[in-house]
């Protein structure tokens, strides 16, 4: 009995020594949110509309609210990586959170992610977003049976963001799907993928709608087709529609806030209560009416269970992921 007590008292004093804040009440300073993408975007716009009612109940959780505040820090590159990594070598004090997405999956799967995705702490499932293939406004494909007709004669490139990431996957399993004769183009971030397309670089791009809401709305971007089961775009085929129903749950992008390895579980339940404060704040839920970002959370022992069945969904696409993504 005693010696169980000396293990467990040595093994607190080199956490404390491992990591010097682990045994302070939590929070009691600054919060990094690291976002794997440039500023613009969805998961950058969704970071930080968040962050503010994040830190307004994270204040109100700490002894020292004067001292706690959430930052957001953009870290591209790499296709997210440069993020995920600094993440991962972070203490798990809940100092350091990131923004996660649909390439923790794939990486997985192909073998690169660099660490087991099971390491990582799944804070919250944030939210979900679907898809849209779009052209730019003097482009003279009007429907989707023109872009069919087109690809025909010759393939056709679509602008999409971060290789292996979420919008690259879904590229590929549309084109998997579907047999439509194409080519990704990989850009670091939403808003080079979008300047390319507006010139007239590439022909099609896709991206979260949520992403493109902005240029769709000032009709700089024209919708060819929505991953969805019903669309709000007159004029715009959905996947349904050309007889693929089966696209429309699994390619929506998931939007993660997570942690470093080995979080705690008391910092765990703080953080997880200020997000179910931030979510039920009135003037949060009013910003993301204007915002038309969306939310969905799904917090606690929920999101682990999500995550592993997005993670069998992978797993289940792995042929196909390797032939499009295997390092040549």
């Amino acid at each position: 009995m005693k010696r169980n007590s000396m293990i467990g008292s040595v093994f607190f004093v080199l956490l404390l020594i491992a990591y010097p804040g682990w045994g302070e009440v939590y929070p009691q300073g600054k919060v990094t949110w690291i976002v794997g993408h440039p500023p613009g975007g969805g998961i950058d716009l969704t970071a930080r509309g968040l962050a503010p009612y994040l830190e307004k109940y994270l204040k109100a959780l700490s002894p020292k609210p004067e001292k706690v505040g959430v930052v957001i820090k953009n870290l591209p590159g790499g296709a997210e990586m440069r993020a995920m990594n600094e993440l991962y070598r972070a203490a798990p004090d809940g100092y350091t959170v990131a923004s996660g997405g649909d390439i923790l999956h794939t990486r997985e799967v192909m073998g690169t992610l660099g660490f087991p995705i099971t390491d990582i702490t799944f804070l919250a499932r944030l939210g979900s977003a679907s898809k849209v293939v779009v052209t730019y406004a003097r482009s003279p494909l009007r429907t989707w049976g023109d872009v069919v007709a087109t690809a025909k004669k010759s393939p056709v490139r679509i602008a999409v963001t971060g290789f292996g990431a979420s919008n690259h996957v879904a590229t590929i399993l549309l084109i998997a799907t579907t047999g439509l004769p194409a080519k990704p183009v990989i850009f670091d971030g939403t808003a080079g993928a979008n300047a390319a397309l507006m010139r007239g670089d590439v022909l099609l791009g896709l991206n979260s709608k949520d992403s493109l809401k902005t240029l769709i709305e000032a009709k700089e971007l024209r919708p060819l087709l929505d991953f969805s089961e019903k669309t709000d775009y007159p004029g715009c085929a959905t996947v349904k529609d050309i007889g693929y129903p089966q696209l429309v749950e699994p390619l929506k992008s998931q939007r993660y806030l997570i942690g470093p390895p080995r979080m705690p579980n008391h910092i765990k339940r703080v953080i997880e209560k200020a997000l179910r404060n931030a979510f039920a704040d009135k003037a949060f839920n009013a910003w993301v009416e204007r915002s038309g970002l969306t939310f969905s959370p799904v917090l606690g022992r929920d999101v682990e269970s999500l995550v592993q069945e997005i993670q069998l969904f992978y797993k289940g696409k792995e042929t196909i992921l390797r032939e499009y993504l295997a390092e040549k």
